[in-house]
């Protein structure tokens, strides 16, 4: 948008020129996020420092883990505990228009029949914030996680990253169809059907 001076990107391209910044501008953009989130950042790069990988590696990673947290504080600062109305209208069709309804429940007397079949996650009653077990990978080990800005937007723009436990198949969602603003009105949405 030009009036707000900045282009919205597909997740996978924001994390890729994010990655190109050297490491005074991800300095520059670390200080300017809260503290926790500070804190988490530099306990990743402590763990990454720890560990066997080169520094180009660690670097990159380091890069992506900031770009994800670059987006979830924007997606607070948007519009705080997600009552901006216009942004869960703009969700709710983006949820409908790219067929998320098809298998993500969202009212108890409306079935989601793709859904039902391959045991989708359902968004109904209260499930923002609350842990999940899902798999690494498609089939993979089995690891605790929050709903949460974060992990909804590694599933939307990573979706066999982690796949629900006990869902049939992995979301088959092309991450290319939706840039950053519409993965937050999306999270927007969502977030608002937790009761």
């Amino acid at each position: 948008s030009k009036e707000k001076e900045f282009v919205s990107l597909p997740i996978g391209t924001a994390v890729t020129k994010v990655a190109s910044l050297d490491k005074e501008e991800i300095s520059a953009e670390i200080e300017d996020l809260p503290e926790e989130t500070q804190g988490e950042i530099e306990l990743i790069e402590a763990v990454l420092e720890a560990s066997e990988i080169t520094e180009k590696e660690a670097d990159s990673k380091t890069r992506a883990v900031l770009a994800r947290a670059v987006l979830v504080q924007r997606s607070i600062e948007k519009d705080g505990k997600y009552v901006a109305p216009t942004l869960i209208a703009k969700g709710k069709i983006l949820f409908m228009t790219k067929t998320c309804f098809l298998c993500h429940q969202t009212d108890p007397a409306i079935p989601a029949p793709a859904g039902l079949a391959v045991k989708s996650p359902q968004f109904i009653g209260d499930f923002w914030g609350k842990e999940r077990e899902v798999h690494i990978g498609y089939l993979g080990p089995i690891q605790k996680v929050v709903l949460n800005e974060e992990y909804f937007i590694e599933s939307v723009s990573q979706p066999l990253a982690k796949v629900a436990k006990g869902a049939l198949v992995p979301m088959t969602f092309d991450p290319n169809l939706v840039n950053d603003e519409e993965i937050l009105a999306l999270m927007a949405y969502v977030k608002s059907l937790s009761k």
